[in-house]
């Protein structure tokens, strides 16, 4: 067995100081979900049947409340965004971040996902919720500043609870170039002495893959817990890390992904005095599936929401397959819709998400949002003909408005608009943000941003050619 398995699932030990305590016992109830990437209804999964929901999660922590008055923290570890069902995609996340409102989550930490669609659209939704967002190690290029509070401290049942947000940013993503990332565990270390004096238990609420939480554990033992999420761990109890400086461990948690499970820890605490001890920690997984009632005000929020989306823009009259990673019917389409919107002479993109393709018959504005997941923004540049056999030969694109033959990485016969390419000569080249901000051909070169978007500019194309044969 691999040594980070090893700690994790067989440390079985748990800190407790041998100072004699006498005093009032004290219980908590944590809550915690992670990784759930938009995924709000239901969905199979293979011989588990149906599971997830975010409304019976809401059914679970309701049930959880009423059992437990005035003991429960509920905690979201990241990675809310970034794909899932269309209500997510199209209103930017702002369904999610209400429906944690109404469901009472006490701090969220913004996983990698919740910045693919901008970290200004980021910074809208939480400004529309109550909800506190924590992150101390995502800071702004610019001036240093943390995007979002590092910390904040809760109050639950008598006890002062710090809950300390660390994270992951991938800062080479064009969402996120206006950011560093500092490390979590120097981060932390920075934080806790100013963090630790002013609460009874400080929890670690984080986005940094479970290997990097045991680091964590290790190295900052002032820790009394850490939730965690990014590498979707199913951690049936706690794993438990012994701490460096010898007493004891601290408590690692973490509840898979997409809903499939809420992730409940029991604290029991002693006080005497100002002085409060952890006696034990335990915690368990609690399926989320087809036993459980949905919440119907969580339900019937998000199907007022979803309702729009089953507007039908266009008809096809033939399947259009889709292919990330080769040409397809559904890449065309989506490709020469750019081309139709920005009337550029080529439009270059990356290969559409997922696996979904558009069948014979209507096409909704829910289907073009299973298309493109990320709100990725429409650029335009002037390139020279040798800057867009470049551009092409790098990988592959899904292209409009010109032809070529490809062999491995050599890109020859290039033809835009039906002429030979003339390798001085400039073009004007609709592309996606993240094409142009990672390509070295654009950085000699000033780039516009249209105000277009790939999914709007499908859905205007769509609104206009209206059948699809």
């Amino acid at each position: 067995m691999p040594l980070l398995q090893s700690i994790l699932l067989c440390s079985l030990f748990v800190f407790a100081p041998s100072t004699a305590f006498s005093g009032e016992k004290v219980e908590l109830v944590i809550l915690h979900v992670n990784d759930t990437h938009g995924k709000m209804q239901p969905y199979e999964a293979g011989e588990w049947g149906e599971v997830g929901g975010i409304a019976r999660l809401s059914t679970l922590i309701k049930q959880t409340r009423r059992e437990n008055p005035d003991r429960v923290l509920f905690l979201h570890a990241g990675d809310i965004l970034s794909r899932g069902d269309p209500v997510t995609v199209y209103y930017g996340g702002r369904i999610n971040f209400r429906a944690y409102e109404k469901m009472g989550v006490d701090a969220i930490t913004p996983g990698n996902g919740e910045f693919y669609m901008g970290i200004e659209n980021l910074q809208n939704q939480a400004a529309r919720v109550s909800i506190p967002f924590v992150h101390a190690n995502a800071l702004y290029r610019n001036h240093g500043n943390s995007i979002f509070p590092p910390y904040v401290i809760k109050e639950v049942n008598g006890i002062k609870i710090g809950i300390l947000g660390l994270g992951l940013v991938r800062t080479w993503h064009n969402s996120s170039q206006k950011l560093t990332l500092d490390d979590p565990i120097e981060v932390a270390k920075q934080y806790v002495p100013e963090l630790r004096p002013k609460v009874d238990l400080l929890i670690a609420l984080t986005h940094i893959q479970a290997k990097n939480d045991s680091l964590l554990a290790a190295a900052v033992p002032e820790l009394d817990l850490i939730v965690g999420g990014d590498s979707h761990t199913r951690l049936n109890s706690p794993s438990r890390i012994p701490r460096a400086n010898g007493q004891g461990s601290v408590p690692i948690v973490q509840a898979r992904h997409y809903f499939q499970f809420m992730g409940r820890v029991d604290i029991e605490l002693e006080r005497d005095g100002d002085k409060v001890r952890i006696n034990k920690v335990d915690g368990r997984l609690i399926p989320i599936n087809a036993e459980t009632t949905p919440d119907p005000e969580i339900e019937n929020f998000i199907a007022q929401y979803a309702a729009p989306l089953n507007e039908v823009i266009a008809r096809s009259e033939i399947e259009l397959k889709n292919d990330r990673d080769a040409p397809s019917p559904l890449g065309d389409l989506v490709v020469n819709a750019v081309l139709s919107q920005t009337r550029a002479d080529i439009a270059i993109i990356h290969g559409n998400q997922g696996e979904f393709d558009i069948k014979p018959g209507d096409i909704t504005l829910a289907d073009i949002n299973r298309i493109r997941w990320y709100h990725s923004r429409i650029v335009t540049a002037r390139l020279t003909g040798a800057q867009i056999q470049q551009l092409l030969a790098a990988r592959f694109y899904n292209v409009a408005g010109c032809r070529f033959t490809k062999i491995e990485s050599q890109v020859t016969d290039l033809r835009i608009n039906g002429q030979p390419v003339d390798s001085a000569a400039t073009y004007l080249v609709a592309t996606e943000q993240q094409v142009a901000f990672r390509n070295s051909v654009f950085e000699s070169v000033h780039v516009d941003f249209t105000g277009q978007r790939v999914d709007t500019a499908l859905e205007s194309h769509l609104r206009h050619v209206a059948v699809i044969r």
